[in-house]
């Protein structure tokens, strides 16, 4: 009975079609029903309790929540994990999938029957392997010591706290170690794997036991795990950088919004946040094809004239993109939603709202669908002596960014 409560909770993202919630009890859920309603509170899942029955199903975040008692809680994607991965590269978040294919190590993400989570450790497991054996080195730190020889920088204040430890005086000394920032990022990231890795393969875990053994005497006193992984993939040695972009994303929990970090026992990402910021690349990229130049990232935000307006950022009516060519102006609005061919009421006025904020004079919804029909336009009229369209975009998200940023261009050229 024990190892079936422990079985993992699988579920799917909204919009994946007619698949149903994973249905459980509340015996089978345990004392892990109080982290679910959590959960649910911050919209990571959609938590339904009726009677002695729960049914869980996924939000717009998909990946690996670890429970309070050690159960799984998987939350999988409509979209392919090549293609997840994919978009990921895209935005820089990731390795370029090109660097991966000739290495056996991009078979970890060939298969869409493996949840992403377990592609991204096998990646970074490949990753750390390619770095024990070609790229690891040591580097100059500075360390604290106690040593009868002056090598390094006298501590005073220390001294003068310590004088009955004479001779051995307080001092920094660089010294050349294994124990770098890089190399502590490295090894904390491999600590994270057997969570992501624990419906794994025997040779998963026999590659995991090999390279902790090798990195064991690393050490891990890094207070802000987070930070340093940030701060090391800027300024990574030569090979590293794969390896740390993996590590900054199982440290990070792979969330793309900072202020939803969760680190630790989470490792999702936000599908919205996805999608806006490859609609912000996208038209960026094509921006001298098109035409249409991205305005600045402050002009996105349009507050309210009154007080409390001007201070709640909840109140501002911010656009996930604009451009502009020749005085027109285009606000683009990303919807991670099914929703193309059957807009909301809501996301109808919210773009009549953006036409008036933004004196635009075309507003689109952009919504992650296929359609044969890829346009649809929603409204046409004149507002004083400018003439206003407001349409809905549908592009293949499961094609892919590059095919996704073709079809964007191909739209933009047609409205010049």
């Amino acid at each position: 009975m024990a190892d079936r409560k422990l079985d993992p909770i699988t579920c799917f993202e909204a919009g994946s079609g007619s698949i149903e919630p994973w249905i459980g009890s509340l015996d089978t859920v345990g004392d892990d029903i109080a982290m679910l309603g959590i959960l649910a509170e911050r919209r990571l899942i959609e938590l339904n309790v009726v009677g002695n029955e729960v049914a869980i199903r996924g939000t717009t975040r998909v990946g690996l929540v670890i429970l309070p008692s050690g159960r799984r809680l998987v939350i999988r994607s409509k979209i392919s994990n090549i293609v997840l991965l994919d978009w990921l590269a895209y935005l820089g978040k990731f390795p370029r999938l090109s660097h991966w294919l000739p290495e056996s190590g991009v078979a970890a993400v060939k298969s869409d029957h493996d949840d992403w989570h377990l592609c991204i450790a096998r990646l970074f497991l490949h990753a750390m392997e390619q770095v024990t054996r070609q790229h690891l080195r040591k580097g100059y730190v500075v360390v604290s010591a106690r040593d009868s020889a002056i090598r390094g920088r006298i501590v005073m204040s220390k001294l003068g706290q310590e004088l009955y430890r004479l001779p051995r005086v307080p001092q920094l000394q660089r010294q050349r170690t294994f124990d770098t920032s890089f190399n502590i990022v490295l090894a904390l990231a491999l600590d994270r794997l057997p969570s992501l890795l624990s419906d794994g393969r025997t040779e998963d875990r026999r590659q995991m036991a090999i390279l902790r053994e090798q990195w064991a005497a690393v050490r891990r006193d890094i207070s802000d795990p987070v930070t340093a992984a940030i701060a090391a993939q800027s300024a990574e040695p030569p090979g590293y950088r794969e390896a740390l972009q993996l590590a900054r994303l199982i440290l990070i929990g792979a969330v793309l919004d900072p202020e939803s970090i969760m680190g630790g026992q989470a490792f999702t990402l936000s599908m919205p946040a996805i999608w806006e910021d490859g609609l912000r690349r996208m038209l960026s990229e094509s921006a001298r094809e098109t035409g249409w130049k991205p305005a600045p990232r402050n002009a996105r935000t349009r507050r309210w004239d009154d007080a409390p307006g001007r201070s709640d950022e909840k109140r501002w009516l911010t656009a996930d993109a604009i451009v502009e060519q020749a005085g027109k102006r285009w606000v683009l609005d990303g919807k991670y939603k099914n929703e193309f061919g059957n807009e909301s009421r809501s996301d109808r006025f919210q773009m009549c709202a953006y036409a008036i904020a933004f004196d635009a004079d075309r507003i689109s919804l952009v919504y992650p669908s296929e359609s044969l029909t890829p346009i649809r336009r929603l409204l046409s009229t004149t507002v004083g002596a400018k003439q206003l369209t407001i349409d809905s975009l549908a592009l293949p998200m499961r094609m892919g960014p590059e095919w996704c940023r073709s079809e964007l261009k191909k739209i933009a050229q047609d409205y010049n």
